[in-house]
């Protein structure tokens, strides 16, 4: 299992969420590209690099997306409000290994035909963000009455590549992941499945590696020195 350090962007800075509220925030770098480069140092196999004002849609932190695609040379993964194919376009060719589609493939799954074609299934992570067994969509704003596991089932078999699997109710806590419902995501889709959400312990990362998981993104246990990137990549065998 590949673990992920999030590099997640507000009002231009590294900036960590709770339960995805902006006034629940706290800076931990004031470049994000230099949180980006020591997780590059630090060993990280992958990136993942979320716009957040894009996802709230209160502004665009694109220019600064760019600069770490740029400056960074391991796999990266791009979210946040992209709700155009030609947007999630645009960030393969400047680079990014894959992009994060929530909005618009959950609104508009037929989009996922045409995305295969420009992309490459390979490159589509579908973001799949959830309280209880409901989807949410718009940046955590809005609750659907969509099953997020029917979901995943469905989108799968449009061609998904892979499927980003968030916990609204344990983002940004240290709780602990949801481990039940990641184990069921694994068994429902025949996709890699990328953990999100809870992680405080190296028990934590182990535990969400059991399940079967291909990934799982680490932000604020990283960034609060809880265990470092080294010990959780030594914990789940990636040293």
């Amino acid at each position: 299992m590949q673990v992920i350090p999030a590099v997640d962007i507000l009002n231009g800075k590294c900036a960590r969420l709770v339960r995805g509220r902006p006034e629940d925030s706290k800076v931990y770098f004031d470049d994000p590209v230099e949180a980006a480069k020591m997780w590059e140092e630090q060993g990280a196999e992958a990136l993942h690099i979320v716009d957040l004002d894009a996802t709230l849609g209160s502004g665009d932190n694109f220019p600064t997306v760019k600069r770490i695609l740029e400056e960074v040379s391991m796999e990266t993964q791009v979210g946040g409000g992209i709700r155009t194919i030609e947007k999630a376009e645009e960030l393969c060719g400047l680079g990014a290994t894959r992009v994060i589609l929530g909005t618009l493939l959950i609104e508009r799954p037929e989009n996922l035909d045409e995305l295969r074609r420009r992309l490459g299934s390979r490159r589509i992570v579908v973001a799949l963000d959830y309280a209880g067994w409901r989807t949410a969509t718009h940046g955590w704003s809005k609750l659907t009455d969509m099953n997020v596991f029917s979901l995943a089932s469905r989108l799968a078999e449009l061609g998904a590549g892979w499927i980003l699997f968030s916990a609204i109710e344990r983002d940004g806590t240290m709780a602990g992941p949801d481990l039940e419902s990641i184990r069921k995501m694994v068994k429902t889709v025949d996709l890699p499945v990328i953990a999100s959400g809870g992680v405080g312990s190296l028990r934590d990362v182990v535990d969400v590696a059991e399940t079967g998981a291909a990934g799982l993104v680490v932000g604020k246990a990283l960034y609060e020195k809880a265990f470092s990137l080294r010990e959780a990549k030594e914990a789940v065998g990636r040293s």
